[in-house]
């Protein structure tokens, strides 16, 4: 009877030891999603500049009363500031900021400094759901260390007014046919400046910010660096589109301001500029900064393609993702707030439509991309996007990026200022990125 009740014991012991083995594996598996719902309050901190701040303002009342113990502080900074200041924080293992933002042009240079929460698994979920190149740069080693907010389908924002000018269509679908490669553009550029004055985009000589060669090369499925990382700058293809724009400019077609600059933004109030090539966020700067007594005179359609066969009809410019702190005290409340901001198509949507943020989510269906615009001339532009977003290649700006485009800005300087041939330019510019990045 007492070995009957010993082993009674054993046995009441060993289940409960399992069972409660078993109640702790499950808990750190739920760890990432479970709310943070104890009595202790949690502060996570994120840094961020602030017009994303101004997006997931839009969401935040949502987030607390899901996550009434977690209080969020933003630290809002220039994003140059805040890249430079991370870089510090990295190396000396500061456990603040808990979250940075990093726009894409970027994040691979982050990624690179191994200073990121590896969050694999915890964005397994969303994979399927977002634009596929937006991937690329937040992922080393088959580890991914970022998660995806917004992206920048390129379009083609036009003045419908100096089309009508021009003798060109208006009707988004017509002009999208009418427009439907470079060489069209380019004849298109000839009419409006002949007929009104105006020139068909604009673009610094000597100090571009090189966003219009870029759309051009991301749409053909061609970068600074190729599929193997090689230097491709020099490539007969790459030298194709640099000639093409050194054209547009020879013949006066091309008003001489920095884009996204006060220069280039008064010669959009003022009519002289046609044409913005440009990521969808465009949509919000010439609305609200530069052109808001122009209503009804702006429309979208799709970005011209190198070629009428080329399979790509979209590319991209910047994009943002949110990312946590390997340090960070808090890293599963970190991941709560991400995953509410960016893993819901509520919490996108909200910030598509009030903060002019295009998500890197697919949102094909919503019915939010039927909303017309009263500005853009009643037309539902967040389509066009979609359609963007739908067809643009899954490129990565690599994180020799930012070295790539301050180089391929000096090129333009040597061919407007020095006259030095693009060949050449181009050919000591890819020899400088070998000889600095160690690539082929």
């Amino acid at each position: 009877m007492k070995r009957k009740s010993l082993l009674y014991v054993l046995i009441t012991c060993l289940m409960v030891s399992l069972l409660a083995t078993a109640c702790s594996s499950d808990n750190k598996q739920n760890a990432s999603t479970a709310p943070a719902n104890g009595d202790e309050k949690v502060k996570l901190v994120v840094w961020i500049w602030e017009t994303a701040k101004d997006g997931l303002d839009l969401n935040m009342e949502a987030f607390n009363a899901k996550y009434p113990n977690i209080e969020v502080e933003f630290q809002t900074m220039k994003s140059t500031d805040l890249y430079s200041k991370y870089l510090i924080t990295s190396n000396t293992g500061d456990t603040v900021p808990d979250i940075i933002t990093v726009e894409s042009t970027n994040l691979s240079q982050i990624v690179k400094i191994d200073s990121l929460l590896d969050i694999t698994s915890r964005v397994e979920p969303y994979k399927d759901k977002m634009s596929a190149y937006k991937w690329e740069d937040a992922t080393k080693d088959d580890k991914v260390y970022a998660m995806p907010w917004d992206s920048g389908p390129v379009v083609m924002f036009y003045r419908n007014d100096l089309f009508a000018q021009a003798g060109l269509p208006t009707d988004p679908d017509e002009v999208a046919q009418k427009i439907q490669t470079w060489d069209d553009y380019y004849e298109a550029a000839k009419l409006i400046k002949e007929k009104t004055g105006a020139m068909m985009y604009g673009d610094s000589k000597t100090n571009s910010s090189n966003r219009m060669f870029e759309s051009m090369m991301w749409q053909r499925g061609l970068w600074y660096f190729d599929d193997e990382g090689n230097v491709a700058i020099d490539s007969p293809e790459i030298k194709e589109s640099a000639d093409f724009l050194i054209k547009m400019q020879n013949e006066g077609l091309v008003f001489d301001a920095r884009a996204n600059s006060d220069q280039w933004g008064n010669g959009i109030r003022d009519g002289k500029i046609a044409t913005v090539v440009g990521g969808s966020w465009h949509d919000a700067i010439i609305e609200n900064q530069y052109s808001p007594a122009d209503k009804g005179k702006w429309s979208v359609a799709m970005m011209p393609k190198w070629s009428k066969d080329d399979k790509y009809t979209g590319a991209n410019q910047g994009g943002a993702n949110l990312a946590i702190n390997k340090k960070s005290k808090h890293p599963e409340e970190a991941w709560n707030f991400i995953e509410f901001m960016l893993g819901s198509e509520d919490s996108q949507v909200k910030m598509m439509a009030e903060a002019g943020l295009f998500p890197a989510m697919l949102v094909n269906n919503d019915a939010s991309l039927d909303e017309k615009s009263a500005y853009f001339n009643d037309q539902a532009i967040r389509k066009v996007y979609s359609q963007s977003l739908a067809n643009t290649y899954p490129l990565a700006y690599t994180s020799d990026f930012p070295m790539a485009n301050k180089l391929m800005t000096d090129v333009w300087a040597k061919v407007f200022l020095n006259h030095v041939s693009s060949e050449k330019a181009l050919q000591e510019m890819a020899d400088e990125l070998r000889s600095k990045t160690k690539r082929n």
